[in-house]
């Protein structure tokens, strides 16, 4: 996918661009669903892979109450703690809440902040939306404003910065997100046609890290720092390959000692 150009991917045919994939089901037509230990997302190959500035809309269930199924804008240079966007998570408190957070590297620590998303909760079909222009994010839910982030927001790579690629998580065996259209348009153009979709992809790792989970979210703006690293090195062998069992118990460890999600 060439930097940020249009994207249309409505799953009817396989999972188009968004082909780096590991254990998705789509076999229902028109969906896929992520459960137990899954990712899709677009290529991570450089700053300027992915898309920037501009419109994201993903139609989309999370399910459960717990941390673990997210739509995730990953940084273009597949390196974390970065630009990482999330344009719709699952709240830790158990109150199935869905938040969208803006997350930037602070010195080589991850630094956040998280915009609840009022009256939205998981087991329902809704189209997330993310405006992502110079100086500002916006989130909406089904045409709604649900947040306004203006701090540290990242620049695109058409202006020196970095563009992000879509990607979808779950690393939870109590939660899923089911995912049944993803566009995107660049700031100032017009809707793209559906793009060509591709053949479904068999099993693939995942080669990015899994993204932190973020700390309980009390209040509907946060901005902490919960660790460093820079991708999952201690768990990729000479090919590539990730032990995605090896790093699931790692992170489910790192929960049950702090509270928290993260690598």
């Amino acid at each position: 996918m060439a930097s940020n150009d249009a994207l249309h991917v409505s799953f009817d045919d396989g999972f188009g661009p968004i082909g780096n994939a590991w254990n998705v089901d789509a076999s229902v037509p028109g969906e896929v669903r992520l459960a137990g230990s899954s990712a899709m997302m677009e290529w991570a190959t450089g700053r300027d892979a992915g898309h920037g500035y501009g419109t994201y809309t993903v139609n989309a269930k999370l399910e459960g109450n717990q941390p673990g199924a997210g739509i995730i804008l990953w940084p273009g240079d597949n390196q974390w703690p970065g630009q990482e966007l999330d344009m719709a998570e699952i709240t830790p408190d158990g109150s199935g809440r869905v938040y969208g957070t803006v997350h930037w590297n602070a010195g080589g620590f991850d630094a956040y902040e998280a915009r609840i998303f009022d009256g939205i909760t998981t087991g329902s079909f809704h189209d997330y939306t993310m405006v992502w222009e110079p100086g500002r994010i916006t989130f909406k839910v089904d045409g709604a404003e649900k947040g306004v982030v203006t701090e540290n927001v990242p620049v695109d790579f058409a202006h020196g910065g970095m563009n992000n690629t879509i990607g979808f998580l779950n690393n939870n065996p109590n939660t899923s997100i089911t995912v049944r259209d993803v566009s995107f348009t660049p700031l100032g153009e017009a809707a793209p046609a559906p793009s060509a979709a591709a053949p479904a992809a068999a099993e693939t790792a995942w080669d990015v890290a899994v993204p932190a989970q973020n700390a309980i979210i009390a209040t509907e703006a946060v901005a902490v720092q919960t660790g460093s690293g820079s991708g999952l090195d201690a768990w990729t062998d000479a090919n590539g390959m990730v032990d995605w069992n090896a790093l699931a118990a790692h992170v489910t460890s790192n929960y049950e000692a702090t509270g928290q999600w993260f690598i």
